[in-house]
């Protein structure tokens, strides 16, 4: 009864708290005393993202659980790609970026324009980025080969398409491909 409650949780619950998260990720920065005055919340949100990264993959592997196949071996494999890819990529730009910025604070508005101006291209324009490319191009692998497990196996779609929704929500916050539906929102702007 236990296991079931967690797995339910996990299912449902990751990808609700990670929607929900998504939408209050960070904008990016029209200036750098913008960029350093957001650069706690920057790097807090990806710590609390990390943790989230690993529970999608998770919910992603406990819909295909007792499933067997090629396209069930393809789904983990992929999304356990996904997880180191998109973890890393999450714990350098996101993480690190923050960091920097937020340490930035004290010092001289050159400093800070200078610290800025390293650092504000690497969630999007950088070798880094290569990591989120990885792991997104696995996370489409991994949700698209578990969706063929599912319907092969008659499953219902109700979880999936939660994880669907979540998915978009979290690659939309990396750089931001949900920026129409950001907009919607009060005191949102894209930038």
């Amino acid at each position: 009864m236990e296991r079931l409650v967690l797995r339910r949780v996990v299912l449902l619950g990751t990808p609700l708290a990670l929607a929900l998260l998504e939408i209050f990720h960070p904008e990016r920065p029209s200036s750098a005393s913008e960029a350093v005055e957001q650069g706690g919340w920057f790097m807090w949100f990806h710590f609390i993202q990390l943790p989230l990264i690993g529970l999608i993959a998770l919910a992603v592997y406990l819909l295909t659980d007792g499933l067997e196949g090629r396209v069930v071996s393809v789904s983990r494999w992929a999304i356990g790609v996904f997880a180191v890819f998109f973890s890393a990529y999450d714990a350098a730009a996101g993480i690190g970026t923050g960091y920097a910025l937020r340490n930035a604070r004290g010092l001289s508005a050159g400093a800070q324009e200078a610290i800025y101006e390293a650092v504000k291209d690497m969630p999007v324009l950088s070798l880094i980025f290569g990591l989120s490319i990885v792991g997104t191009g696995a996370w489409v692998v991994a949700l698209i080969a578990a969706a063929m497990a599912l319907r092969r196996a008659g499953a219902p779609r109700g979880p999936f398409i939660l994880l669907i929704l979540a998915g978009v929500f979290l690659m939309g916050g990396h750089p931001g491909w949900y920026a129409g539906l950001r907009m919607l929102l009060p005191g949102h702007r894209v930038a």
